[in-house]
């Protein structure tokens, strides 16, 4: 008679221990680096629309080397003192160009405190800023309402003040399914000759679309959850 697969059989041998041992913590290794990326997404997307103080910085080398480079060509200081202007200013330059505007902590603690001060709840919203940036993309907003759904045609144009190419589908029940257009993840960055993509316009996507489409829809149909989920 064959062995019941859960009753307890032959131990494992050091080696397999020793193996499940080292397997658990490169999957822990790696369960941290995403998480950690992730986060990175989202600060960066956070920083670039908002600003960060970290990229502000270059600023202050950029306006002392405009400023010295400015008086050497009126004249009023010696031309020598065109290369001392010069290298902070492009120093500036770069820096507040190809540097990520990595947002703090603070920013972060605002952002959800905006989320959780909505009349209605939000999930997914940092779940799409913590996406791996691409040069475009869709999200799907799942809207629950309380009581009477409005006309579809209704809800089309609403959203239409905030995104040109939506998709309205209602999903039976008291459930519609908002899709944007495509949201650019484009910066205008190169590295290495390759694009740098960031999360960024996403921000002011969902900004609008909570406070200026689901809050005005919500003062007359109660909506009673918001789901957003990144399509790509």
């Amino acid at each position: 008679m064959s062995r019941n697969a859960h009753q307890p059989g032959r131990a494992p041998s050091a080696e397999l221990l020793r193996l499940a041992e080292q397997g658990a913590r490169n999957i822990q290794a790696a369960d941290r680096t995403q998480i950690a990326r992730a986060d990175r997404h989202m600060r960066v997307a956070l920083g670039a629309h908002y600003g960060s103080l970290r990229q502000r910085l270059f600023f202050v080398p950029l306006v002392v080397g405009a400023g010295f480079v400015a008086a050497t060509a009126a004249g009023f200081l010696p031309v020598d003192w065109l290369g001392a202007g010069m290298a902070p200013m492009m120093f500036g330059v770069f820096g507040a160009a190809f540097i990520e505007p990595v947002a703090g902590d603070g920013r972060i603690a605002g952002e959800r405190e905006w989320l959780a001060t909505r009349p209605f709840p939000v999930t997914g919203y940092f779940e799409a800023l913590q996406h791996p940036p691409t040069s475009g993309a869709l999200l799907l907003t799942r809207v629950r309402f309380a009581g009477e759904v409005p006309p579809p045609d209704l809800v089309q144009g609403v959203l239409g003040v905030i995104d040109a190419n939506p998709v309205v589908r209602p999903e039976g029940g008291q459930i519609y399914l908002l899709q944007s257009g495509l949201i650019s993840g484009a910066t205008g960055i190169r590295i290495n000759k390759r694009p740098v993509y960031r999360n960024h316009r996403i921000v002011p996507y969902v900004h609008g679309l909570v406070d200026n489409v689901l809050a005005p829809l919500h003062a007359t149909y109660p909506i009673d959850q918001v789901e957003l989920t990144r399509a790509a």
